[in-house]
Parts: structure tokens; sequence; C-alpha cells
């Protein structure tokens, strides 16, 4: 079932949106910094706000943010929050590659992100999780 309980969850919504938690202290300085990246557009007059092949990405605060120092697999404590929306009649294949190339980027950069999205398992390095593995019980 899909979120708006209509049980008519497709394929295709799967790809409509996907969270990528950075650890980067601020939204504007990952926004900033990704403007600069090839393949990536500002748009006009909306500064955290970005184009990405198929993409709408926005950058914010993370809202899950307690404040304490985010250990390298927390992702879910980590900042920023870049929100991906698939433009529509986006191909799920144009989805991936672009939170694929958004990813490589960030890493590229010098940037700790991860995709917690429902493809994840499309992506690089599982969406970021096997660069920042979860430690194993003792």
């Amino acid at each position: 079932m899909n979120d708006t309980g209509t049980g008519t969850d497709t394929a295709v919504d799967r790809y409509e949106y996907c969270p990528v938690y950075a650890d980067v202290a601020a939204p504007e300085t990952a926004a900033d910094r990704l403007r600069r990246a090839p393949g990536v557009e500002a748009v006009a007059g909306e500064p955290h706000e970005l184009r990405f092949g198929p993409l709408l990405v926005y950058a914010s605060y993370n809202d899950y943010m307690t404040g304490d120092r985010a250990r390298p697999h927390d992702f879910l404590q980590w900042p920023t929050l870049l929100e991906c929306e698939a433009v529509p009649g986006a191909a799920p294949a144009e989805v991936t590659g672009a939170v694929a190339g958004l990813l490589r980027t960030l890493w590229d950069i010098g940037f700790k992100a991860l995709a917690a999205c429902d493809f994840e398992d499309e992506l690089p390095e599982n969406g970021g999780s096997a660069r920042y593995p979860f430690p194993t019980a003792r």
C-alpha cells in the first residue's frame, strides 16, 4: 500500500522521492558546493533548490538532527537533508542515474552522504550504506 492508503502503489511511484542525508553543517554549504558541480543548475529565485537532470533537489536542515555529534553510521542525525523529487514523467532509470550522480558528486566533494529511499539497492554502494555501515553487535 502506498502512503495515500489507496493501495495503488506502482513501480514508478517508488522513484518519485529520495531523501539524501549529508554530514554537512549547513544546507547552504551543500547547495553552494553542488551548484558548482557539472550538470547541476540553480533554480532561479530559490537559493536552496537545484536541478540535477530529472531531479529537483532542495537542501534543508534535517528535522531529526538532535545537535549531538553524529557518528559516521548515524545518518539520520546528519545535519543536512537533500530532498530529491523526480520531475513528472521521469523514467526510473533516469532517476536512479541522477541520484547516483548526486551521491558520487557529494562523495567526490568530500561530504558523507547516504540515500534512504525505496531504490537505494540500485544505487552505488547501496546508496551509501556500504560506505557508512552500522556497527555490528558484539
